[in-house]
């Protein structure tokens, strides 16, 4: 079911016999067109101060509600109730907005809706923290239920340091408190400032680079991550662009530049990257060969190859050929490889 919030907000206003003042609701709120004018702006227009402004549009809502006039919206406050208790009692304000007007940035039916929520009882809009973003809710416990779930969550996110799925999310919230449904934690997590998801649907921290990537190094990160195998960084790049992170389209070289500075990547074969953190080492195959038998004394040839292809994408034909070298490696008397002493 959908509504006509635009007139149902004009049918109140009949109400209101001042043209003035029915006009600088309407620029408040952007009931006309969309676009919210500033208290400056209004007592700029009516050469009136921010002040008087404000004074008019307060006077303007008790008035409305002294009249009764509020029992107009009532079709408006079940839709707004029926979406609110399916999401615990508050949600994110853009989520709410665009749920009950389909539009998915601020424009008249925004400017309407929120009108209505401003007038309407037991509404409450609770302004950008440093845990939330803008919200709404019809529910004092539901602000206590929010907080105590996304600060638990934050704790358990920042225990494991890595992203997680949605299935991780909700079985971790339902341990915290069993009565909250799956609608309800994705409207807490959603709200929730300091959690953030990203665009392969892990969640985690906001400042994490897997989930907030900042550059062509984080992004290249994160599709590191995904892909979980070493890619030469023409691929990396066409997997950024592919996956949407960032509104400007990466380039190649960019990307390659940001390979070679960054120390979580390490270059393991030609234009080819893999994330240090996997275990691949840099350097030469030569220097890795004499690092595996620093560690190891003496090898058998298939196990120092093995181990080679672990740490770089090389033929084994070109290990072989390095095991060649007697300036650096000998054998013993079992055919082992090791070090000349």
């Amino acid at each position: 079911m959908s509504l006509d919030y635009k007139k149902l907000v004009f049918k109140s206003l009949e109400n209101v016999s001042n043209e003035r003042t029915k006009d600088i609701i309407c620029l408040r709120f952007g009931i006309n067109d969309g676009q919210k004018r500033t208290l400056e702006w209004i007592g700029q227009k009516y050469g009136i101060t921010r002040e008087r402004v404000r004074q008019v549009e307060e006077a303007t809502f008790s008035d409305l509600k002294e009249k009764k006039v509020i029992t107009v919206f009532k079709p408006a406050f079940v839709l707004i109730d029926n979406f609110l208790n399916k999401e615990g009692g508050l949600t994110k304000e853009e989520r709410l907005f665009y749920s009950l007007t389909g539009a998915k940035s601020y424009n008249q039916d925004w400017g309407a809706l929120y009108f209505i929520l401003t007038l309407g009882n037991p509404y409450q809009r609770f302004v950008e923290s440093s845990n939330f973003h803008n919200i709404w809710t019809n529910s004092d416990n539901a602000v206590n239920d929010a907080n105590k779930l996304v600060s638990q969550l934050i704790i358990k996110l920042e225990e494991k340091e890595e992203p997680v799925i949605l299935n991780d999310i909700l079985n971790h919230s339902k341990k915290i408190n069993p009565n909250l449904s799956d609608r309800v934690i994705s409207s807490y997590v959603d709200a929730a400032k300091q959690i953030g998801q990203n665009n392969f649907g892990y969640f985690g921290l906001i400042k994490w680079p897997e989930i907030n990537p900042r550059g062509a190094k984080d992004k290249a990160y994160i599709v590191f991550k995904e892909k979980k195998n070493p890619m030469h960084f023409r691929e990396v790049t066409e997997f950024i662009n592919k996956a949407n992170l960032g509104s400007n389209i990466a380039q190649p070289q960019t990307v390659h530049n940001e390979l070679i500075k960054d120390d979580r990547f390490i270059l393991v074969g030609r234009g080819t990257y893999a994330l240090k953190e996997w275990g691949y080492q840099s350097g030469t195959v030569k220097d890795i060969i004499i690092q595996i038998l620093k560690e190891n004394d003496s090898l058998p040839k298939e196990e120092i190859l093995e181990k080679v292809l672990e740490s770089r994408l090389v033929k084994p034909n070109t290990v072989l050929i390095n095991l060649q070298n007697r300036e650096y490696f000998t054998r013993n008397e079992q055919g082992k490889y090791l070090l000349v002493k």
